[in-house]
């Protein structure tokens, strides 16, 4: 990952395809209730996914975690820092071997060895370590929330949005709150430091 924004593209990109293959928050005490039964936050899909990885491959290790845009329209999507649909993708390092386990409604749903013959191996410094992982996104949502600027998404990238990936220019664990502007225009995303806590400035 070079920049925030090829991120932001890798998600709009997966979301799309996701469905594709598949089928304003003025206050917080405007939240309404949502069934927090099915909502996982970014460790819970992790945790939840990590069992069928170690199954493939006992040498998987993370590689990145993405929200999935399935939900219906909703003002609540995503206010509580966790979500319903999922993709946790993993790789056994310094090998092409790729893993992908998706979660609908806070279940697993589809395991996909994704393995191409072609494709480049991943290098050790692509991978996150759970150990590694010190904050969640409920935390870090109520810390881009308090920044201000960012907006749940209406119609499409639908409420906040999360993702987990290594910024291997700067050695980062770096998890994006994704959200929009005020007036739905443009996508805006906030980084941290997944291990630290810190707030990382988008490269621009």
């Amino acid at each position: 990952m070079k920049k925030i924004v090829f991120v932001v593209l890798f998600l709009l990109i997966s979301i799309g395809a996701v469905e594709k293959s598949v089928r304003s928050l003025e206050s917080t005490e405007d939240i309404l209730e949502v069934d927090e039964t099915q909502e996982l936050s970014i460790i819970q899909a992790i945790e939840l996914a990590y069992s069928p990885a170690l199954k493939w491959n006992k040498d998987a290790q993370l590689l990145d975690a993405i929200n999935i845009d399935l939900d219906k329209p909703g003002k609540s999507i995503g206010s509580n820092g966790k979500r319903k649909h999922w993709n946790i993708a993993f790789g056994v390092p310094d090998t092409n071997k790729f893993f992908l386990v998706t979660i609908h409604n806070g279940k697993i749903d589809m395991i996909n060895d994704l393995t191409n013959k072609g494709d480049t191996p991943y290098p050790k410094k692509e991978f996150i370590q759970m150990k590694d992982i010190k904050y969640d996104s409920p935390e870090l949502l109520r810390r881009a929330l308090k920044m201000g600027g960012i907006y749940p998404g209406k119609d499409w990238a639908k409420g906040y949005n999360f993702m987990l990936k290594k910024d291997t220019e700067r050695n980062i664990n770096l998890i994006l709150v994704i959200g929009w502007n005020s007036d739905q225009t443009k996508m805006k995303s906030v980084g941290f430091n997944i291990t630290t806590g810190e707030y990382i400035p988008p490269q621009i």
